[in-house]
C-alpha cells in the first residue's frame, strides 16, 4: 500500500467474486490512508443478512492495488 507520504508492505486475502473492497476503520487510521466522505451511508450486511457489527460505509479511498506486475486502481 502506497501514499503519498508513507508505504506499507500489508497481506490482503483478494476476493474476486467481492461486488466492493473494504478495509477497516482501524486499517485507515494507522496507516493514513485518504478517504472522502460518501453523499449516502451505505449498509453493510454479513453472508446470513445482518447488518454487521462495524456500522455502515460512510468513506471511500481510491487506492491503488497491484499483484506481481499487474496493477490497477480500486475506488
Amino acid at each position: 500500500l502506497e501514499g503519498k507520504n508513507r508505504k506499507a508492505d500489508i497481506k490482503a486475502l483478494v476476493d474476486s467474486g467481492a461486488s466492493t473492497l473494504f478495509l477497516s476503520r482501524r486499517f485507515v487510521e494507522e496507516h493514513s490512508v485518504s478517504t472522502r466522505k460518501l453523499l449516502h451511508t451505505i449498509p453493510v450486511r454479513n453472508i446470513d443478512g445482518a447488518l454487521n457489527a462495524d456500522g455502515s460505509m460512510t468513506h471511500y479511498a481510491t487506492l491503488k492495488m497491484k499483484i506481481a506486475e499487474h496493477e490497477e486502481q480500486e475506488a
